[in-house]
């Protein structure tokens, strides 16, 4: 010990240095390793969409939960920040850059309209960070992105094959008047029904806030024909309840049928014909299991119920499926850095309550069954057919 200093002194300097070797970057140290990561939910909790916007929540609670059960990701645990989009493209972008550098999340997921998966990503690009989007899509790629929802090649080619084998070959198309609707959704049904042989009568768009129906299902009723593919996003409950009132003849088909719209419908919803990755009726111990967590653990009192569960929503389920996938993937690269879980994702599988889940060559969409279900009396899905592992279209 230098003869000019006392033990005191000694001992004093040897902990500032400590905490200034501490302090250095590019270290690994246990203050660091204990810090939780943070997992960013973005989504609507008011407005017309704060149900879906709930169930994500809730499902994201269960899969934080589960894998900090499990010893948590990187020997950290996991915590969840919860930001509302309030169903405004502004709001999502200030909310999503605040997850990013505030609460330094490590990735965001829970946005449900496109619009708030545009601003995640905006802020994701600047952040280099990951978002995850637990909705069905058109098709959409980026470096920053991971889609949990089937593309739309992946529900609409399927559906219309078995549709035109099964049902009929003539079509009417109600569809919400966005962007990514007249740009991919309606090519998509047009084409695929012209190359099984199919005919599409007429294409019907309807703004949001739309609420009266009328004058277009007696143009349909008058043009007869055998199927009705509607896409109606903002209010599809009016719209089915409408199509009803008017005892429609022709088979209803939509991509955004679930349990809940049918609960909802009050019966309108019979005989729906649905195509998801995901029904609440899908039997597997993985669904089983997670029905029966989420019900016991992070469903509220007011969540609707179908027999013993409360009703999950596909949204909450690609929620939980992004995390779990998300999990497995920084597992596997041993980092949260976004190019590196990027780059692991195609080669991740795992079990989920929609059954074994992979992702593309991209890592840009899941790849899973899609399945084609008709809604009964009970607002249960009755599983009609399935194909798997169907190659999603990146659209830009």
């Amino acid at each position: 010990m230098n003869p000019g200093l006392n033990r005191r002194t000694f001992v004093r300097r040897l902990v500032l240095g400590a905490a200034g070797a501490i302090s250095m970057p590019g270290l690994t140290y246990p203050a660091r390793a204990a810090t939780p990561l943070r997992i960013g939910l973005l989504a609507p909790l008011s407005g017309p969409l704060t149900r879906v916007g709930e169930a994500n929540r809730s499902c994201a609670a269960l899969a934080l939960d589960e894998i900090n059960a499990a010893g948590g990701l990187l020997g950290r645990s996991l915590e969840l920040r919860v930001e509302d989009t309030q169903m405004s493209t502004a709001v999502a972008l200030d909310k999503a850059r605040q997850l990013f550098m505030r609460d330094e999340v490590v990735m965001i997921t829970g946005m449900v309209l496109p619009s708030e998966r545009e601003a995640a990503l905006q802020a994701a690009s600047a952040a280099q960070r990951l978002v995850v989007y637990p909705n069905f899509d058109e098709g959409r790629c980026h470096a920053q992105l991971l889609t949990t929802g089937l593309a739309v090649n992946q529900r609409i080619e399927p559906a219309i094959e078995w549709l035109m084998r099964e049902v009929g070959q003539t079509v009417c198309v109600v569809v919400s008047d966005i962007g990514s609707n007249r740009r991919v959704l309606v090519p998509e049904i047009q084409a695929s029904i012209e190359r099984h042989g199919g005919k599409v009568l007429d294409v019907s768009w309807f703004p949001f806030g739309t609420r009266d129906y009328g004058a277009v299902l007696q143009r349909i009723a008058s043009l007869g024909p055998q199927i009705v593919w509607h896409s109606i996003g903002d209010d599809p409950v009016t719209f089915v309840k409408q199509y009803r009132s008017f005892a429609m003849k022709p088979q209803l088909v939509s991509d955004i049928a679930h349990e809940s719209l049918c609960i909802a419908t009050e019966g309108a919803s019979t005989g729906t014909i649905g195509v998801s990755s995901y029904f609440m009726s899908i039997d597997n111990v993985a669904n089983s299991d997670f029905l029966k967590r989420y019900t016991a653990h992070y469903a509220d009192a007011h969540v609707p119920r179908l027999g013993p569960y409360a009703v999950v929503l596909p949204h909450g389920e690609n929620t939980y499926a992004g995390i779990r996938l998300f999990a497995q993937a920084v597992r596997v690269s041993g980092s949260v850095e976004s190019d590196r879980v990027k780059a692991a994702l195609p080669g991740v599988s795992i079990s989920l309550p929609r059954g074994t889940t992979g992702v593309s060559h991209d890592g840009a969409h899941v790849l899973c069954e899609t399945r084609v279900a008709q809604a009964r009396a009970d607002n249960r899905f009755e599983l009609l057919d399935s194909a798997g592992q169907i190659v999603p279209v990146c659209r830009g």
